[in-house]
């Protein structure tokens, strides 16, 4: 088996397409990776970022200004599951207690006494 894929590889080499799968192979390997180095980041803008004018003073990074609300992961999903729960209860307790029910169908006739002489839908036949 071994000799058979090696026969194969060489025969491959050989072969007129050879240089061109390699510069295929070598520039998806190239796109791959940055691709990568791209996907790794995952944030920011794709603007340009503007340079600080000179003479301006210092400016702040990001960490020295932190967000005014903001929840971290914990936080926000039991706030998450609390509303989600109120939600469903409130929509039970809403049922159960405050929406009137309907009152049972009174009983039939037996003798069918409103009954029609003749269907409204019925065809006339002349």
């Amino acid at each position: 088996l071994a000799q058979a894929t090696t026969r194969v590889y060489l025969t491959f080499l050989r072969s007129r397409r050879a240089p061109a799968m390699a510069l295929l192979l070598l520039r998806s390997r190239q796109r791959a990776a940055v691709a990568v180095r791209v996907a790794a980041r995952g944030y920011g803008t794709s603007l340009p970022i503007p340079n600080v004018p000179v003479g301006t003073g210092t400016v702040f990074h990001s960490r020295m200004q932190t967000p005014k609300y903001s929840l971290s992961n914990p936080k926000w999903f039991a706030i998450f599951f609390a509303m989600n729960m109120g939600v469903y209860l409130g929509h039970y307790f809403y049922l159960r207690f405050m929406m009137r029910q309907n009152p049972p169908n009174p009983p039939r006739d037996p003798a069918n006494t409103g009954a029609p002489e003749k269907h409204m839908h019925t065809v006339e036949d002349e």
